[in-house]
């Protein structure tokens, strides 16, 4: 069995050496492809970290009536815990909200102090809400409890902006497909012409006896190294290309919560993915091809 492994190594990888100037056809394909394949994938990441980032930055700010007393907090508190979408709900008294109010207003906020005494700011609750549920939806029905007086957690357009972010990122999940079937179609192509130049080579193989499996596996190993070559430069591109930017933006779009991935072990993690799908591509592309041609020699 090992020798045979071996032997099949063997053969695919003379096929190669034999046929450089089609694995290197086959190979540039691939390494086309997989470039784009990277950016694609690279800024799908990034935007799926950066919409992370809002939802959990994005906090419902909701105040409550004057009216409610403050043993009556913990059961207005359970209310809006019962709302689904609803994660978590943070009480803040006037004291802490003071406090929240000077730590934004920078040097100025000790003018503030003085309200210590009269605090003029309503009591509040910070509410956060699971991804995927609509915050102007929640934000409605917050308002609808009964003790609530007002909320707000950045308007439509906060959650337009995120939809968007979703939008495109199933976009480039679609087009990462659309490329990797398009890899596979030319890859295929690619071997099926290698293939048809080798068709003497497989007619002896057949008067020998060999069987379809046996043929075919030399060709699989070929498809699937060529794929790896194929892989190649676009890994280097990905790492190097990635680490410049990153390291040229200082790892954030604008603010902290527009941060990107920082590059281990995420540009690692996308080089091992592209290594991943060339082989497949490969793989796949070569085992269509051979399979293809021995049903059409039988």
């Amino acid at each position: 069995m090992f020798r045979m492994i071996s032997r099949h190594f063997k053969e695919a990888f003379q096929g190669i050496f034999r046929h450089f100037a089609m694995a290197v056809s086959s190979a540039s394909a691939v390494t086309f492809t997989l470039v784009l394949v990277s950016l694609l994938t690279l800024i799908v990441g990034n935007i799926s970290q950066i919409t992370r980032n809002i939802e959990e930055s994005i906090a419902i700010y909701a105040t409550i009536a004057e009216e409610v007393n403050e043993d009556e907090i913990p059961s207005l508190q359970r209310q809006l815990e019962k709302i689904e979408g609803i994660i978590s709900v943070e009480y803040s008294d006037k004291d802490a909200e003071l406090d929240r109010w000077i730590a934004s207003q920078g040097e100025n906020g000790e003018y503030y102090e003085s309200y210590r005494e009269d605090n003029p700011l309503p009591r509040a609750f910070l509410i956060r809400v699971a991804s995927g549920y609509s915050l102007t939806a929640i934000n409605d029905r917050i308002r609808q409890v009964h003790g609530m007086q007002d909320s707000e957690f950045g308007g439509v357009t906060t959650e337009n902006f995120m939809k968007i972010l979703a939008g495109v990122r199933r976009i480039g999940y679609l087009i990462i497909a659309a490329l990797t079937i398009l890899a596979i179609f030319m890859i295929s192509n690619t071997i099926k012409i290698t293939i048809y130049n080798r068709n003497k080579e497989i007619s002896i193989m057949r008067q020998v006896g060999a069987s379809n499996s046996y043929i075919r596996q030399p060709f699989v190993i070929e498809g699937m190294f060529i794929g790896i070559m194929g892989a190649i430069i676009p890994v280097i591109v990905t790492i190097v290309s990635y680490r410049y930017v990153y390291q040229e933006m200082g790892g954030k779009l604008l603010s902290n919560v527009l941060s990107l991935l920082p590059v281990n072990p995420f540009a690692y993690q996308v080089s091992a993915f592209l290594v991943l799908i060339g082989i497949v591509v490969g793989l796949i592309g070569s085992f269509l091809s051979v399979n293809k041609y021995l049903r059409w020699r039988r």
